[in-house]
């Protein structure tokens, strides 16, 4: 028996609920233990900001997901017969603007609760209010595009190649990680009066990117082939989005050999910006600085994000042509 939507929907959002909760919460939670376990009011917009990235990530392949959801029919969609989107609700709630609007109101409520409540008070109802609030208005966004997949085929490829729709995913997770990591730029550990080449300095600096990366690989865990399909069926993508698979044979190779490998090359990369940082004697901010020992873990991670959603990809083309044939 095919459910309806609003069934599918209620048990949909317990689970959407936890998940909202964790991330949020880890996040949050890293930020705290960076900024030493206090809540300065200069960072309400570096915790508002990190909280809107998680209202972006979960929206931006939501469209494609409930389109692959209305063209394989497998939930009753009859309760949105009837039901149209305004043009200023089209526009509001786009991935960017709702992003951009939920800071807004994020760090409103974050500032109004820092100026009533003593700042680790404020940080906790901020940590327990601000994911209920990306889950109210992910319900939102996700009711008006539910209403937008029948009118949303696009009239132009709107990713034209695999390597740029990794590269953004990519980019909002590097401003998650340097808003989360922010805090570190008044700790001893990473630098002492600007002497970057310290023994201590290198090993923070390669934990530090250690943990980031972890984190970041740990997302990848969720496959990207329901978005995939449904931005084919929406026309956003076609049959060219990726033709090969960049660095199969490494990442073919075990998972231990492949992290040794990197964190030799991390090593050495980091040991030498620390010499480069000294002997010009650099004043950057410890984000920029962070950015760049980091290349070397940025740059595998992209590659891996790029092998794991190829394969997916794969998938999806795989059950877009099985679909194809099924409904002749």
């Amino acid at each position: 028996m095919i459910p309806d939507y609003l069934t599918f929907i209620r048990f949909q959002d317990k689970r959407n609920l936890i998940y909202i909760y964790a991330i949020g919460l880890i996040l949050i939670g890293f930020y705290w233990k960076n900024a030493g376990f206090t809540f300065p009011a200069e960072d309400i917009g570096v915790v508002s900001g990190i909280l809107a990235l998680v209202l972006y990530n979960f929206i931006f392949d939501l469209k494609a997901y409930w389109a692959y959801k209305c063209v394989t029919k497998n939930i009753d969609f009859s309760w949105f017969k009837k039901k149209q989107n305004h043009k200023i609700e089209l526009f509001l709630m786009q991935p960017l603007v709702a992003g951009f609007l939920s800071l807004i109101m994020l760090s409103a409520m974050s500032w109004g609760l820092y100026q009533l409540l003593p700042s680790l008070y404020a940080l906790f109802l901020i940590s327990l209010l601000g994911p209920l609030v990306i889950f109210l208005l992910f319900r939102m966004i996700r009711t008006s595009y539910v209403k937008q997949v029948a009118i949303s085929v696009a009239k132009k490829v709107k990713y034209k190649s695999l390597t740029r729709y990794v590269l953004l995913s990519v980019c909002i997770s590097t401003v998650v990680n340097l808003l989360t990591i922010s805090p570190l730029r008044n700790s001893d550990s990473f630098v002492i009066e600007g002497q970057w080449l310290t023994f201590k300095s290198i090993i923070a600096l390669l934990i530090l990117c250690g943990v980031v990366l972890a984190i970041n690989l740990f997302f990848l865990r969720f496959s990207r082939r329901y978005a995939f399909l449904g931005r084919l069926f929406l026309q956003e993508i076609d049959l060219f989005f990726s033709s090969e698979n960049a660095l199969s044979t490494f990442f073919a190779k075990p998972l231990w050999l492949r992290l040794f490998i990197l964190l030799v090359i991390e090593v050495m990369w980091i040991t030498l910006v620390s010499v480069l940082a000294t002997l010009v004697e650099w004043r950057i901010w410890f984000e920029a600085y962070f950015l760049l020992c980091y290349v070397p873990c940025l740059i595998y991670y992209f590659f891996y994000c790029r092998f794991l959603w190829h394969n997916d990809f794969m998938m999806a083309c795989d059950m877009y042509f099985r679909w194809g044939h099924f409904n002749k």
